[in-house]
């Protein structure tokens, strides 16, 4: 599924529930290959045309749900995901060592911050973030979608590409909308 299509479900399953999806105005081209340099990698094409359609939700707009579980994300604008990448490594030094209390899926490196994780979604002040992996082990693939999860700290698997999480994420919003759009 392209980020377009999903918006455009996303849009609908709102407007069902008389709420609105309020998405930031995409980023120019510029402004993502001034991204991509800072990073020193390229961005998923289709990580990339989500954020040239919205440069990220407003703050709890839930834009996007990981399979299996009730918590929402936003969806980071393309400076705070960043923002979010750099925290990430300026703490990581404290976490050297870190291992998890099960063992780790064996596509996603071992640490607590890789150089190539770029989050994209939060919950909770990225107490919760889901990530795109650009160095994933030789079983994994570049461009996979990887979970943080804080305390305890694990990171875990979510998705092969950010076109299938985003078909996975929208059946779960559609299995249960009320429980995504917080409607108590």
């Amino acid at each position: 599924m392209i980020f377009a299509d999903y918006v455009e479900a996303l849009r609908h399953v709102y407007s069902k529930h008389d709420a609105h999806l309020n998405l930031a105005e995409g980023n120019a081209e510029t402004a993502l290959a001034e991204a991509e340099a800072r990073l020193g990698f390229s961005l998923d094409p289709d990580l990339r045309e989500a954020w040239r359609i919205a440069d990220g939700s407003e703050h709890e707009v839930r834009v996007f749900l990981r399979p299996d579980f009730l918590t929402g994300y936003d969806f980071l604008s393309l400076a705070s995901a960043q923002k979010a990448r750099a925290s990430m490594e300026r703490v990581s030094p404290q976490y050297v060592g870190y291992s998890e209390p099960s063992p780790r899926d064996p596509r996603i490196r071992d640490g607590w911050f890789q150089r190539g994780w770029l989050p994209f979604a939060a919950f909770g002040g990225n107490s919760l973030m889901l990530i795109q992996d650009y160095t994933p082990t030789e079983k994994g693939k570049i461009g996979q979608i990887i979970a943080f999860t804080h305390d305890p700290d694990e990171i875990s698997y979510v998705a092969s590409d950010f076109r299938t999480f985003l078909k996975l994420s929208l059946q779960a919003i559609k299995d249960d909308p009320e429980e995504f759009l917080e409607l108590f």
